[in-house]
């Protein structure tokens, strides 16, 4: 592995923690609602990244999944401001584990997550009041998302 893609995978792994940000976040000091129901989520995703440094991507798919299943479970009981980042959170590790799923050759699973992901992601309306960089980053997401859609994956 790369020095270049080991960068590539801890920043994607820091961006799927992390993208669940909340009304006024910006990147370089990224303001998430954390809650014990969310730090659940995040936890496995942080370490989720031995597997995936390993290439253990069906692994590292599942474990991502699980995150997400998590993080979506906590945005029915948390207050409206994390609601939004629980449901981005939880789209955000879908489409991971999406992904995850197609470098790791099961391509039906790799569909059937990335739709998910990707109708969470399309229905959600961010905050009244986001930064110009987290709209930019949810934009990014979105479209890293609709490329996927295309058959354009992301590699791991």
């Amino acid at each position: 592995m790369t020095g270049s893609r080991g960068l590539r995978i801890a920043a994607a792994v820091a961006v799927a923690a992390l993208t669940g940000c909340a009304a006024a976040a910006t990147h370089k000091h990224i303001a998430t609602i954390d809650t014990p129901c969310s730090a659940r989520a995040v936890q496995i995703v942080a370490q989720n990244v031995e597997a995936i440094s390993s290439r253990r991507y069906a692994q590292a798919s599942l474990a991502a999944e699980k995150a997400a299943r998590i993080s979506l479970a906590c945005a029915s009981t948390e207050t409206a401001k994390a609601q939004f980042s629980d449901r981005w959170r939880g789209a955000n590790a879908l489409v991971v584990a999406a992904e995850l799923a197609h470098q790791g050759a099961q391509p039906q699973r790799a569909k059937r997550l990335l739709a998910q992901g990707y109708a969470i992601m399309h229905m959600l309306r961010p905050p009244a009041h986001v930064s110009e960089l987290t709209s930019t980053l949810i934009s990014q997401t979105r479209d890293g998302a609709e490329r996927d859609l295309r058959g354009e994956w992301s590699y791991w």
